[in-house]
């Protein structure tokens, strides 16, 4: 009879009686824990209604007095300020007087003396008395420091600026300078520092400066910024004589319609700010002066972190520097919006809570009328009601002994109650011990089975004899491992097909690519020869028919091609010889190559070459491959004169290469199987352009193999689309070690289209060897040349390709190839790398041993085109290596090459 666990655990709790006495006690402690809570809570009601009452009382105090504060001081502002605007106004209106009646004038009676400075680039006084000081900058001084006679004249009047300015540092003692800007670049000045005068040398002070009306103290009072002719304030600045923080209430000076100059007075900071620095509210309130777009003119260093300051208070005049800390640009909205009613001359008092920690502050504000300034003053509520706190906390403590009462006589009960559960608890202990054991052995074989089934222990079986749902649980795991079992063999099994598949497929790609690029020698050959009339003379329309037959055959090649190099990115065994590479001369390269295709089709290509571009890491065929695919797709899927880029940038660890054109685009449910095997997106019945069809369609290879040499060089490669407006692909190839800097020049080149097609890439190489291998004949002589290859067409068509320059006889077989090279002793061997039993590298190795036919130039020429097949070749000891199919002049030259001592360089040919 099987028993449920659920069945022995409910014995358990039955027998124990644990749940009845265990809801009664909890009761009970509810009960005390209710009748404490009742109490708390009256003594906090009672605490919380007088710190209410107190909290109010001291609240309305204290906004009454910040009221007051904010006023007091925004007057007392207001009348400094005041004055100063006022005998602003009155150096303006003298020196109004002087411009409009100069010729009344004669030379101010105590004159200074002036000189050029051309270490400054200035003229003026350099010579200390009691006058202003005077310099002249900008375009008024030539490079001599000499200046025009109008702005002699105007030193000359403004002399008498002096009476005025003295006048003004006797009657306001806020004044640190008084001073006049002219139109013609002259400044002239009075310092007076803690009430006297201190003379100072203005070319030096302010050498090299500029454009005197440039600065603030200038065209604010210009005609665009100030139409209505009034005083104005500046920003606050830093005083270059070291005064500190300074503002100034500037004035224009008309004559006529004409601002001939501006006139001002600088006040110091320190002067009027002093009360509002040293204000202390409270422990931690303090005040501040704003300006009216929002600036911070002053404030005490406690106050930074509120306002959010963290910036210097030093500046350079040289460059204009103003005090920049807008109040407008901090915090939350709240917090601007007091700044608005601020800067809008408003007065009140209203309180503020700070988003970040949620502390809540009082917040008075009172304008200044003579400027729109503002007076701030910010105090916590929390400091002032700390009496009110305080007298909660008193409360709080009598509350705290009454529930500390409470707490001893509910912790009695408790104690009652657990003492009663610590006994059935021992109880509870020893039964289920005697359960447990029941429960735990089974599970303990059964985790047991699953960690070594789990471990690849497939054979292995739990034996569980419980009686209940564990030794059901122990069945089906077994039996799921026996099926498991069976599903691993069943998956191992066609693992083993599928690789025996690969494998096949491989071979036959390989198989299948030499033995179409074979007969392909012989067809685009013989086309060749029949172009050339060998065959006799041709018409027009049998020409137009090779011609087809021609492009066709091309076509095919780069297709097998692609099959093989699919194959290699498939395998991982895509061979890369990389160097350091330009990039940008490879892509000017093949838009030069293909300038007849960009022709045909009108296109109008832009190419966008950066300066000074890096070389990248890479195989320079290969990458000429990806540019030629990329550049092909864009003009294959472009109508008739459209535009296509051609982008190369460095980037900070790679070069980066964009290929945009105006054509078709792409779907952006099509953009996930661009990159995919044998995808094509095009259809060539839809796409036409007139004189052009789109060359839409095709093996659906290109992409994929563009990615795998990308891939392969550890680069990066995506596009962006927009379906009918165009498509831009975007590759990043890695810069070469050292990230050395390709010599190219950078221009923006602009040509006419591009062909989609490109024919494929084969190699003529002559093979530098420590010992140069010639043929010892004159040049008249025609050469004997052997032919090796078990294709009897192939054998035909080199005959007739070679048969007109050349002797030429052949053999069908390695070992008939090596009997003839000993007997008949050619000139050259031309040999097939794939012999059927003995490779025609073996059969180069035993001629290079012979002694009769090792100085005998041997060409290897086979339909592999890896760099692996040309390691073979030379390691073989051959002189020269072609691949399949190849052209009639370059295997020629090839030949020719062999006649010299000179053929000792090694070169590559793309057709």
């Amino acid at each position: 009879m099987k028993i449920s666990i659920t069945t022995k655990l409910l014995l358990v709790l039955i027998l124990t009686a644990f749940v009845p006495l265990l809801i009664l006690g909890w009761f009970g402690y509810q009960s005390t824990v209710s009748i404490r809570e009742i109490a708390s809570q009256a003594n906090r009601d009672v605490a919380q209604l007088a710190m209410s009452d107190s909290s109010a009382a001291l609240a309305a105090e204290l906004k009454t007095r910040l009221l007051h504060l904010t006023e007091r001081h925004a007057g007392d502002i207001d009348d400094i300020l005041v004055k100063v605007q006022g005998d602003a106004i009155k150096l303006a209106d003298f020196g109004r007087y002087l411009f409009n009646h100069s010729d009344t004038l004669k030379r101010y009676a105590f004159p200074s003396i002036y000189e050029p400075a051309p270490e400054h680039h200035s003229f003026g006084s350099r010579q200390p008395n009691e006058n202003s000081w005077l310099a002249v900058f900008g375009n008024a001084v030539d490079a001599n420091g000499k200046i025009s006679r109008k702005t002699l004249a105007d030193i000359h009047l403004t002399e008498y600026m002096d009476i005025l300015f003295r006048s003004v540092a006797a009657t306001n003692p806020y004044a640190v300078q008084t001073y006049i800007n002219t139109a013609s670049q002259l400044s002239r000045g009075m310092p007076f520092v803690n009430g006297e005068f201190e003379w100072v040398d203005g070319t030096k002070q302010f050498a090299d400066l500029p454009d005197v009306t440039a600065f603030d103290f200038y065209y604010l009072a210009d005609a665009a910024h100030n139409p209505e002719r009034k005083p104005k304030w500046t920003e606050l600045y830093w005083d270059p004589a070291g005064l500190g923080w300074m503002v100034s209430s500037i004035a224009p000076v008309y004559q006529g319609d004409t601002l001939k100059a501006v006139v001002g007075i600088d006040i110091t900071l320190e002067r009027i700010v002093t009360g509002i620095l040293n204000l202390q509210i409270e422990q931690s309130g303090f005040a501040f002066l704003m300006s009216d777009r929002g600036q911070a003119i002053a404030f005490p260093e406690r106050s930074g972190e509120f306002l959010e300051f963290r910036g210097s208070f030093q500046g350079e005049f040289k460059e204009n520097q103003a005090f920049k800390h807008s109040l407008t640009e901090i915090r939350d909205p709240a917090f601007h919006a007091i700044i608005e009613h601020m800067q809008q001359g408003e007065s009140n008092l209203t309180t503020y809570t700070d988003p970040k920690d949620g502390r809540e502050y009082f917040f008075a504000y009172h304008a200044i009328p003579v400027t729109g300034w503002s007076v701030g003053i910010v105090v916590p509520v929390q400091e002032v009601i700390a009496p009110a706190l305080a007298i909660s906390d008193k409360i709080e403590q009598r509350r705290a002994q009454t529930d500390a009462t409470l707490n001893a006589q509910a912790d009695t009960l408790v104690q009652t109650f657990l003492w009663l559960l610590f006994g059935i608890m021992v109880a509870l202990i020893i039964v289920a011990l005697i359960f447990a054991r029941s429960i735990s052995k089974p599970i303990q074989a059964l985790a047991e089975g699953s960690r070594r089934v789990g471990a690849g222990e497939l054979g292995h079986r739990i034996q569980v004899s419980s009686g209940d749902e564990i030794e059901d649980l122990a069945l089906t795991f077994n039996q799921m491992a026996t099926d498991l079992q069976t599903k691993i063999d069943e998956i191992e099994t066609a693992n083993q097909e599928l690789q025996q598949l690969d494998q096949l497929k491989s071979k036959f790609i390989s198989m299948a690519s030499h033995e179409l690029r074979t007969p392909l020698i012989a067809i685009q050959g013989y086309v060749d020869l029949i172009r050339e009339g060998r065959g006799g003379e041709i018409s027009a329309a049998q020409r137009t028919m090779l011609d087809t037959v021609s492009r066709n055959a091309t076509r095919l090649a780069r297709i097998v091609s692609e099959l093989l190099d699919i194959s290699r990115i498939e395998e991982n065994k895509l061979v890369l010889e990389r160097v350091p590479v330009a990039l940008g001369e490879i892509v000017r390269e093949i838009a030069e190559e293909q300038q007849p295709y960009l022709d045909s089709r009108r296109h109008r290509l832009t190419l966008e070459l950066a300066e000074a571009l890096p070389l990248v890491d890479g195989d320079p065929d290969r990458i000429s491959h990806i540019v030629i695919n990329l550049l092909g797709n864009a003009i294959k899927y472009t109508p008739d004169g459209g535009q296509i880029r051609l982008r190369v940038y460095a980037e900070p660890e790679s070069v980066h290469l964009e290929v945009t054109d105006t054509g078709i685009g792409i779907k952006a449910e099509d953009l996930g199987k661009l990159f995919k095997r044998f995808s094509t997106l095009g259809d060539v019945t839809k796409h036409r352009t007139g004189k052009n069809e789109f060359l839409a369609g095709g093996t659906g290879l290109g992409l994929s193999i563009v990615q795998g040499i990308v891939q392969a060089h550890d680069g990066k490669i995506w596009v962006e689309s927009e379906y009918g407006q165009g498509s831009t692909f975007h590759v990043q190839l890695p810069l070469a070690s050292g990230a050395v800097v390709a010599v190219q020049p950078a221009k923006t080149q602009r040509t006419e289209g591009i062909d989609a097609e490109v024919s494929p890439a084969f190699k003529v190489i002559h093979f530098e060897q420590s010992t140069a291998v010639q043929i010892e004949t004159a040049p008249e002589v025609p050469l004997s040349i052997l032919v090796v290859d078990d294709e009897p067409d192939v054998i035909t068509f080199t005959r007739d390709l070679l048969e007109d320059r050349y002797r030429v006889f052949s053999a069908q077989t390695s070992a008939l190839a090596i009997k003839e090279a000993i007997g008949c002793r050619p000139h050259l061997v031309l040999l097939d790398a794939w012999m059927p039993g003995i490779s025609g590298y073996d059969v180069c190795r035993a001629l290079k041993r012979n002694s009769h036919t090792c100085d005998m130039p041997v060409i290897i020429f086979t339909a592999a085109t890896q760099k692996i097949d040309e390691e073979r070749a030379r390691e073989s000891g051959a002189d020269g290596f072609v691949t399949k199919p190849f052209r009639r002049e370059q295997i020629i030259e090839l030949i020719e090459s062999f006649r010299t001592s000179a053929a000792s360089t090694t070169h590559s040919v793309s057709d």
